[in-house]
């Protein structure tokens, strides 16, 4: 035993098999041929089918034949499945349509009363056994019996990419059922569909079968609902769609379709309808639609399916795989559950620049769950391949639907033909071998397959250990484990284990090792001698021998052939007969092994020829053969001058004269050589030079008969079974073939034949020998009188050889008429009869003289003839006399009859179902040689009154006339009447002054000046002896907008409002219709939307919180087609008047002068009134009261009152007038100093000041201020300064101030809660308060931006008032309103040392 053997794993990819995660798929006949599918009858044969089954062998016959005819035939073969409960089968399967339709004659139905039935497993045979894209029908009246068999359906459904629609003329009376459930899902998933009927109308499908069973079939759009509902849908057609088919099944199906134009579309823009079974099923067909996005809109009243396909050679297929692929047959048809999906199209009819966009993946409803976008491969979509990138699919069946444009920029959209469910992966499928075989000393590879959609880890094992390292592969894969050099240590069990993530495989196999035979080595023996084959095994293994010679085994130990002890074979006294091949068998239980030893015995060649000698023709295919004897056997060779085979089969093809001779076979091993000959002779050939000979009598003639052979023939000629002999007028050349004829006699015409003959065969030719002669007449024409109309012949037969050519022709060269009827008189004249052949011409001739006619003559009818539309009549035209028989022709108002007109044997004229067009003028015209004559016939067909297409309704504006048209066709011509209706009866119209008004020939009604009155519904009748009609015609007025409360035009209303106020300008507007109300502004429109106002839906306008720039003048317009009227409103804001806020009290020293102020707003601007304790002072509109030199006279209270329009405000000023100024000296106090002391009693310091007002004293100590609620201290009412309980803590320096009104007091600005913020209106006056009060009285000034404000600053007006007031007559455009940062104004108070300051911006 060798010592440690080398193991290795070798692993490997079945690339063939499963290299892509995808099985191989066969391409397919994409459908673009003929005879791409199947066409499938899945049939219940219960009793209860009995009549469904007449009806389906009916519709079988047309279905064929339709598809039949078809240019591309969609059907290969046809499959029929009949089942009965237990039963499926027997399943019929032919491409002949005929044994078809036999098949389904002999079909009978049995039992009855089963439900349910087998009908999944009948669908699952039809499916096997059909070709991919079929055409499966489903015919039951029972839900399924077998319908766990659904999955394995759905599956082949995906697979086989077929469609499967169910005829059910029954349900078992439950649709909740699994089994019924069963027939819609797999209806759903192959876009197919269920028909719920009645036992006599399955015939009604079958014809809609005849039209979709086809080639080239596309599916657009597929919908399943399971409710009622109405739905819409955009489908692009582009323009290789040849018809589409819309098919619609469920209870009260409607569909509508419209153009790109938004036309409904119907019967006569070609819509056709190939199924109309109510309350169950719809089906629409169209042939070539226009190109463009068509809407399409159907409904249901519940659960239903819509399916939407066409004819087009622009479709697509979609195959899955794992990973990127590149060609279409490593794609499978379904993706994998858990891993990415890469999806590869491969489309058809799809060429550059055309191209896909993007792919949706649809829910069985129709509805998208996800877009994904086609990118533009490389080579631009050229071979057909798009390539999507790669997406998770959902958990759900889905249908793939592609979009794109073709090469024209035409939108289009496919849908799959079948949706598509994930593969949920098995666990891994392991195969191994049952034994492996293995030889001594010699590698053993132990293989293992691996089937798996999903990744997996691989390891072989042996007695429970593991061999080699654990290996991961992608999917589906062949595995080996080899063992370089075999031995006894190697034999058991091996396993191999795959594991992934849907579970575990393993196998397992035996390696047993049979006995190795050492290499056979091949014996020569010469005859007699005596031969040792040997055969030895390998190793001390345990094993038989045998040996084995043409199947026989040697078992002999003696004798001639026996065994040796080393198992070699002896064979003693060697026979030709012993050379051959030797088997030496080796077997033990592991298995066995051979080897083959030959046994050379040397024998010299004998060689056999076939034929021996051969004549053959030019052309002829020659086959030499050459069989020969030998051991070794013996190599060919055939010569012929050179080597031409090495083999025993000599082929001359085409054979030449040249290759005639002798050929040599020549046969040679290392015993010796032995040859045969064979003579090939070339057999005579006749070539006749001419085989039909002419002459004339007393000419000389040759025959000729060209003869070629080897050797070269001798040529005799014959005429019958008699050789020609030579004479004086007869030569032959035996060598050259030709036979000389002088003077030639018509005896000598006959067939003579030319025999060629040679030692290699004979050879003949025929001649035929003519001997011709001029033409003879044997009847010539004799000169021939005939009345107009007799039939005449002229003879003429003439004979010759060959047979002469007979024409006829007139003498003044006028053309012959071939006529079969009788003479005429242009027939008469001279008439040349010439026979010719090629030996001469005769002619004869013969006059005709043609007399006797008569003019036509007709019988005379009634001249007008009466019918109704719609009947048949004949108009007569008999014929009385004339010669020849006259012709008669017939027209209609001088132009030829139409098509629908028949001609009767008796001149008269039928007219089958009289039309309008049919009435006129009819002449009857009677016409031979010598004239003509006619009759006429006037018919009149009578039409019942017609009312033509005009309008319903009219609209008319107030005041413009209008015209009612109603044009009334009949026959004859009817009258037209109009009348009116009204709520309680019909009225005939009358006009308003009451005079009668009647419509005009051409039927229309003229209504001149409408108003809202004449609008109602009018009747116009027309009438005729043959009946009449009537049509409704509305009318409505459009009157002219009135606004409520204006009488004309240009009314212009003047309103007053208050600011803040809310107000609403009215503009009730009546019309027909109803006028549009617009408002505008100085002219300018306002606009929808505008804060502040609002239009009502009366059409007034209300404004809020109404402001003074609202003063405008606003217009409101109401509109209508009849015209427009408006009315205006001057609008005027008014404010009432409002007085700024004023110091209520103001005191002043008697003899000062003062001010009052009054500043006051208002719009108008209001009239100011002062009043002195309730009695009027002053100058009415003076504002500020100005006082000079008060006195105590002029203390009381002051009102200011303004008043406007809108209301009046007052305004209160109390004045206090003071006395003289009484300055208090301190020196007038008295002031006291205290020694410090303790007393135990109050202590008072004096102070008594006088003055008037009385001064107010205040007292200070160390220079603080004392204030009462300091306990200790207290003020008495003359002044004086109480001190309680004086302690030393009191010693200091106390001060007495006394102040009254009449010593200076610091100016201070009154603001008084005016506002100090102020918003205005550009160009609007404004006055700025500023009140102030000090003593003496301080001066104001105003100053903008630190500059003193004088009169006039910029473009802006500013006059300071004495009143401490400051008027702005108008604001500077600078002031807007809008602007924020408005500049600053200052008052500055000057009076001794201080000058407070207040800002007011604005």
């Amino acid at each position: 035993m060798p010592g440690v053997l080398v193991k290795c794993l070798v692993l490997a990819l079945c690339v063939s098999a499963h290299r892509l995660l995808a099985v191989p798929r066969l391409e397919e006949d994409d459908g673009s041929g003929d005879s791409a599918s199947t066409l499938a009858f899945v049939f219940d044969v219960t009793g209860s089918m009995y009549d469904d089954l007449k009806q389906v062998i009916e519709g079988a016959s047309r279905i064929l034949e339709k598809t039949l005819s078809r240019r591309t035939r969609p059907i290969k073969n046809f499959v029929l499945v009949p089942f009965h409960d237990p039963d499926i089968g027997p399943v019929s399967i032919t491409t002949d349509p005929k044994k078809f339709q036999q098949d389904l004659q002999e079909l009978f139905v049995q039992g009855g009363g089963d439900c349910p039935e087998m009908s999944i497993g009948a669908i699952k045979k039809a499916l096997e056994v059909s070709l991919p894209g079929s055409f499966i029908y489903v015919f039951t009246d029972a839900r399924a019996k077998d319908y766990r068999l659904k999955r394995d359906v759905l599956q082949l459904v995906q697979l086989r990419q077929s469609q499967v629609v169910f005829v059910l003329t029954g349900d078992c009376g439950d649709r909740s059922q699994p089994g019924y459930r069963a027939y819609e899902e797999i209806a759903a998933t192959s876009s197919g569909q269920i028909f719920h009927l009645d036992k006599q109308q399955v015939n009604e499908v079958l014809k809609w079968v005849e039209e979709t069973v086809q080639a080239m079939k596309v599916h657009l759009l597929s919908s399943n609902h399971d409710s009622a509902q109405e739905n819409k849908w955009e489908v692009p057609f582009d323009p290789s769609l040849r018809e589409v088919t819309v098919s619609l099944s469920g209870p009260a199906p409607q569909i509508e379709l419209s153009d790109p134009l938004g036309r409904v579309v119907g019967v006569e823009q070609g819509l056709k309808e190939l199924l109309n079974i109510p309350n169950s099923a719809r089906v629409v067909n169209l042939k070539f639609p226009r190109p463009g996005a068509w809407k399409l809109k159907v409904s249901c009243s519940g659960r239903h399916t819509l399916r939407v396909t066409g004819v087009s050679n622009l479709d697509f297929r979609a195959g899955f795989s794992s990973v990127p692929v590149s060609e279409f047959n490593h794609t499978r048809e379904r993706p994998i559950k858990g891993l990415p999906a890469h999806v590869l199209l491969k489309c058809t009819g799809l060429k550059p620049p055309g191209q896909l966009s993007h792919v949706e993946l649809m829910s069985g409803s129709g509805r998208s769950l996800r877009t994904i976008p086609v990118p533009l491969p490389a080579d631009l979509g050229q071979q057909g391949l798009w390539s999507l990138p790669e997406f998770r699919t959902p958990s759900q069946s889905f249908f793939i639907k592609v979009t794109g444009k073709d090469e024209e920029g035409y939108r289009f959209q496919r849908l799959s033909s079948v949706s598509y469910t994930n593969i949920v992966p098995a666990p891994p499928a392991v195969s191994m071998p049952h034994a492996v075989k293995g030889f001594y000393m010699q590698p053993v590879v132990i293989g293992c397959s691996v089937e798996s959609d999903i990744p997996f880890r691989l390891r072989f094992s042996r007695s429970g250990t593991t061999l080699g390292e654990e290996k991961l592969f992608q999917n589906s894969a062949r595995a080996s484990w080899e063992i370089a050099l075999a031995s006894a240590e190697d034999e058991g069990l091996y396993e191999c284990m795959a594991q992934s993530s849907a579970g575990q495989g393993r196998a397992l196999t035996q390696l047993t090792p049979p006995p190795v035979l050492k290499p056979a080595v091949n014996v020569t023996s010469a005859v007699g001698g005596v031969a040792v084959l040997p055969c030895q095994v390998e190793g001390s293994m345990r094993h038989n021998l045998t040996w084995h010679r043409a199947g026989r085994t040697i078992r002999a130990r003696t004798g001639r052939i026996r065994l040796l002890s080393d198992s070699s074979l002896q064979i003693s006294g060697v026979q030709t007969q012993d050379a051959g091949e030797y088997h030496c068998v080796a077997t033990n239980s592991h298995g066995d092994s051979r080897i083959t030893v030959w046994l050379l015995v040397p024998e010299a060649p004998s060689v056999v020829v076939h034929p021996q000698s051969q004549a053959f023709s030019r052309g002829d295919e020659i086959r030499l053969v050459c069989s020969a004897s030998g051991s070794p056997p013996p190599k060919l060779f055939w010569s012929h001058g050179n080597i031409l085979s090495h083999n025993g089969v000599l082929f001359i093809r085409r054979a030449l004269a040249e290759d005639a001779g002798n050929y040599t076979c020549l046969a040679t091993n290392e015993a010796g050589t032995a040859s045969k000959s064979v003579s090939l002779t070339f057999a005579p050939r006749v070539t006749v030079v001419q085989q039909v000979v002419l002459v004339s009598i007393g000419g000389d003639v040759t025959l000729e008969c060209q003869a070629t052979g080897i050797p070269s023939p001798l040529v005799h000629w014959f005429k019958g079974e008699l050789e020609v002999g030579s004479s004086p007028f007869l030569e032959q050349d035996v060598h050259r073939g030709t036979l000389h004829i002088r003077g030639v006699q018509e005896v000598d015409a006959g067939q003579y034949s030319c025999v060629a003959s040679s030692s290699a065969g004979t050879a003949a030719g025929t001649v035929t020998l003519e001997v011709g002669a001029g033409p003879l007449f044997s009847e010539a024409p004799v000169d021939v009188a005939a009345n107009v109309g007799e039939n005449i012949t002229l003879p003429c037969v003439a004979r010759g050889f060959p047979q002469p050519t007979v024409t006829w022709r007139r003498q003044d060269g006028r053309q012959i008429h071939q006529r079969k009827d009788s003479v005429w008189l242009d027939d008469e004249g001279l008439y040349i009869c010439e026979a010719t052949n090629q030996f001469g011409t005769s002619k004869t001739e013969a006059r005709v003289s043609v007399t006797g006619l008569e003019l036509p003559v007709l019988a005379q009818g009634a001249p007008i003839i009466t019918t109704g539309i719609g009947q048949s009549l004949s108009i007569p035209c008999m014929l009385l006399d004339g010669i020849p028989l006259p012709e008669r022709h017939w027209s209609q108002n001088g132009k030829p009859l139409n098509g629908r007109t028949f001609l009767r044997s008796d001149g008269s004229l039928y007219i089958e179902r009289a039309t309008p067009e049919d009435a006129g003028t009819y002449v009857c015209t009677a016409v031979n040689v010598a004239g003509s004559v006619n009759i006429t016939v006037t018919l009149e067909v009578h039409v019942p009154p017609e009312i033509n297409t005009g309008p319903y309704h009219y609209i008319a504006n107030e005041g413009v006339d209008i015209t009612l048209s109603c044009e009334a066709s009949g026959v004859p011509k009817p009258n037209v009447a109009w009348s009116k209706l009204t709520p309680l009866h019909s009225q005939h119209y009358s006009v308003r002054d009451g005079s009668s008004l009647h419509s005009n020939p051409g039927g229309h009604l003229h209504i001149a000046h409408p108003t809202a009155d004449d609008a109602g519904i009018y009747i116009c009748t027309a009438t005729s002896p043959v009946g009449y009609t009537s049509r409704e015609i509305q009318l409505s007025v459009n009157t002219m907008p009135k606004i409520m409360g204006v009488s004309g035009h240009d009314n212009t209303v003047k309103m007053a409002a208050e600011v803040g106020t809310e107000v609403v300008l009215p503009c009730e507007a009546q019309g027909s219709p109803s006028p549009l109300v617009t408002w505008s502004r100085n002219g300018h429109p306002i606009p929808p939307v505008t804060a502040g106002f609002t239009v009502l839906p009366s059409g007034s306008l209300k404004i809020t919180d109404v402001r003074l720039i609202d003063s405008k003048l606003y217009t409101c317009t109401a509109e209508n087609p009849a015209g427009n009227v408006s009315i205006s409103y001057n609008l005027h804001i008014q404010a009432k008047p409002r007085i700024q806020t004023a110091p209520s009290l103001l005191k002043a020293l008697i003899g000062q002068t003062v001010t009052l102020p009054c500043v006051v707003q208002g719009e108008p601007s209001p009239e100011v009134t002062w009043f002195h304790n309730g009695l009027p002072v002053g100058v009415k509109n003076i504002a500020p009261l100005r006082i000079q030199q008060v006195s105590l006279d002029d203390q009381g209270t002051y009102q200011c009152v303004a008043r406007n329009i809108a209301g009046q405000e007052t305004l209160e000023i109390k004045l206090e007038i003071l006395g003289e100024y009484q300055h208090f000296s301190f020196s007038d106090l008295e002031t006291k100093s205290f020694s410090p002391f303790v007393l135990t009693h109050n202590t008072f310091l004096v102070c008594t000041p006088e003055g008037s007002p009385r001064p107010k004293v205040r007292w200070f100590k160390n220079g603080l201020e004392i204030h009462s609620e300091q306990s200790e201290f207290s003020v008495a009412r003359d002044g004086a300064l109480v001190i309680d309980t004086a302690s030393a803590s009191h010693s200091g320096d106390y001060k007495c101030m006394a102040t009254n009104e009449a010593v200076n007091i610091p100016p201070e600005i009154q603001d008084d809660n005016q506002p100090l913020n102020l918003t205005v209106t550009l160009k609007q006056p404004l006055t700025l308060g500023c009140d102030a009060f000090g003593i003496p009285s301080p001066t104001i000034t105003w100053s903008k931006d630190g500059h003193p404000v004088s009169v006039i600053m910029d473009n802006a007006s500013w006059i300071p008032h004495l009143s401490n007031s400051l008027s702005i007559l108008h604001s500077a455009a600078s002031l807007h309103c809008t602007t924020l940062g408005i500049d600053p104004l200052f008052c500055s108070f000057l009076s001794p040392g201080f000058c407070p300051v207040m800002e007011i911006p604005m």
